[in-house]
């Protein structure tokens, strides 16, 4: 077992949901695209449920689920009232309406692979990934990208996104009938 998968497996995806956090979340309410909001979502990277019960509060979906790889944490969430799937989702997505993916993408191997399957999958996908900083930060495992490798990513993979920044991370909202717009 990897590093990353030991401190995912013992600490979820946060130890607690810090001052940052909960400035992007609040960011995120202010943003967040009504045609996003009252869909049938999954959660894709769920972890331990922490931002998971909080981000189903800001998207108000018509049906919510959440999927992750370890199943001790989905065990927490689902200890959080909210329905969720050990999946490995590398070897395939449930597929549905709309897909969440907060801070999951820099920990995938391959990307753009992950994102042109997500986007065969759903036809909405809000994402929020961190940024990484002129140094590594020690507390942020996987692989971040700086934020103009970030972008030339999403324009090469979910063509006509609506992107920002805030606080150290970018929020990505892709909407499959908006894509030549």
């Amino acid at each position: 077992m990897t590093l990353q998968r030991l401190m995912y497996y013992f600490f979820g995806n946060n130890l607690i949901v810090g001052r940052h956090i909960k400035l992007q979340l609040d960011y995120l309410r202010q943003i967040v695209p009504d045609e996003f909001k009252h869909r049938n979502t999954h959660d894709l990277g769920c972890g331990d449920g922490k931002i998971t019960v909080i981000l189903k509060d800001i998207f108000q979906p018509s049906q919510f689920k959440g999927y992750d790889v370890c199943p001790e944490l989905v065990k927490r969430t689902n200890d959080k009232g909210i329905e969720a799937e050990t999946k490995d989702l590398g070897k395939g997505l449930p597929g549905g309406e709309m897909a969440i993916m907060w801070g999951v993408l820099h920990h995938i191997d391959d990307m753009a692979a992950c994102l042109r399957n997500t986007r065969e999958h759903y036809e909405y996908i809000f994402i929020r990934e961190p940024l990484r900083k002129k140094h590594k930060d020690l507390l942020e495992l996987g692989h971040p990208m700086f934020e103009n490798e970030l972008k030339q990513l999403v324009d090469a993979t979910l063509p006509g996104s609506q992107v920002s920044t805030f606080h150290n991370a970018m929020f990505i909202f892709y909407q499959k009938d908006k894509e030549h717009n």
